[in-house]
């Protein structure tokens, strides 16, 4: 299976490749005043708004480097069992991996506060972190974003 690599911190994680839409350039994005912090904000891609994440802000408390090598991720996020478009911002998303998902074992270590965080392995390089898009949001960021309030 084809993976993306990218970086939080000096660590390297990895989102199955078949989940990535689209990789893009960094953009400034439209501020959301009163978002939680890892809300960056939204963007125009191709005229669909997209809500943005920086994965370093929601795993780490603090911004994304703007370096060359910070990507947006464009992902498929699932939500009630129907895909929406979401944006992550992610560093150093330059390489991939190529891995069998038998090979990823458990971390040993549960983390409540990252349920996204999956399973783990080794390479040359040390090791890498299985990211499970589909837990990525908290419960209130997701309904934030993507549940429309009725109007009556």
């Amino acid at each position: 299976m084809l993976f993306l690599l990218f970086q939080l911190g000096e660590d390297r994680y990895a989102i199955e490749a078949a989940k990535v839409a689209a990789v893009l350039p960094l953009v400034v994005p439209k501020a959301i005043p009163g978002a939680p912090a890892a809300v960056a904000g939204a963007f125009d891609y191709h005229g669909t708004l997209v809500p943005l994440i920086d994965l370093s802000q929601l795993a780490l408390g603090r911004s994304a480097q703007p370096r060359r090598s910070t990507r947006i991720i464009m992902v498929e996020y699932l939500v009630d069992g129907d895909t929406k478009p979401l944006g992550l911002i992610a560093e150093n998303a330059s390489e991939t991996l190529v891995r069998d998902p038998a090979e990823f074992v458990p971390s040993g270590v549960r983390s409540d506060g990252a349920p996204y965080l999956g399973p783990i392995v080794s390479d040359s390089r040390g090791i890498v972190q299985w990211v499970q898009t589909d837990h990525l949001l908290p419960d209130g960021v997701r309904d934030l974003l993507f549940k429309q309030p009725v109007v009556s």
